[in-house]
């Protein structure tokens, strides 16, 4: 599954996905992206896989979008649509049933900041560097920047990182909440591996549901969070699922 651009290795209900132009800092052109398009839905829809890490190669994550998939077309419409094609794939990442880990190392600036932040857990390395630096160059931030940037870290905080367009490392977006752990540049794979097999023990199905109640809380009041947490919970409790975890526990199965 995937291309030399975009590898994807299946290993115990993790897909495990690099972005692999290095030469590029794996910046989000053509080469990229479209065989992320063509390969994320397969993923999605992939039932032997319930957890997604997305990491890059040759030590930099993702510069962010590449003007190389425009071609010679610089008219707005086009601009629109290359990025449009770019957003699809944040959506997927976001907004698709199957928790996402992100694992950062090296650079994940500009729109590769968004492409970061898409995920439900993020992890960097201590050699990470971050930036939103879209106001450097007279741009606004895109790829999801702005939106991420504030539901993880608030609103005040956001808008100083996007005016001000500084550089800050792995240890600095820790202290802000902006990820979630810091690991050496030489175990983070394993250490992401490794939570993202835990999380993948667990149920398909409370899984997207879990992940789909978490996107959509920040976004409605405390009444409609709690009707939909009443209307999906007898759902799950009425799974197969559910009783086969409910058997485990009377049990006392170890649980992972």
């Amino acid at each position: 599954m995937g291309s030399d651009a975009f590898i994807v290795e299946k290993i115990d209900g993790v897909a495990r996905c690099t972005m692999n132009v290095p030469e590029k800092m794996n910046a989000m052109g053509k080469e990229l992206v479209f065989p992320m398009l063509e390969t994320l839905p397969q993923v999605l829809a992939d039932d032997s896989v319930k957890v997604i890490v997305l990491r890059g190669a040759g030590g930099n994550f993702t510069t962010g979008g590449d003007a190389d998939i425009l071609g010679d077309n610089l008219d707005p419409l086009a601009l629109c649509d290359a990025m449009n094609k770019i957003n699809d794939i944040l959506i997927m990442l976001h907004q698709g049933p199957k928790p996402v880990i992100t694992e950062v190392d090296g650079f994940a600036v500009g729109g590769g900041l968004g492409v970061a932040l898409a995920s439900d857990i993020t992890y960097a390395t201590e050699r990470a560097v971050f930036s939103v630096f879209f106001i450097r160059i007279a741009a606004v931030p895109d790829l999801g920047c702005a939106y991420f940037l504030t539901q993880r870290i608030g609103m005040a905080k956001a808008r100083e990182l996007v005016f001000t367009a500084k550089m800050f490392d792995s240890q600095k977006a820790l202290d802000m909440g902006l990820i979630n752990k810091v690991s050496p540049h030489e175990t983070i794979g394993e250490e992401v591996m490794e939570l993202a097999t835990k999380i993948a023990s667990r149920s398909a199905k409370a899984l997207a549901w879990t992940k789909r109640a978490m996107n959509t809380v920040t976004q409605v009041d405390l009444r409609t969070a709690l009707d939909m947490e009443a209307h999906i919970q007898p759902l799950m409790i009425m799974s197969d699922d559910h009783k086969e975890a409910i058997r485990a526990f009377l049990n006392k199965t170890p649980q992972t």
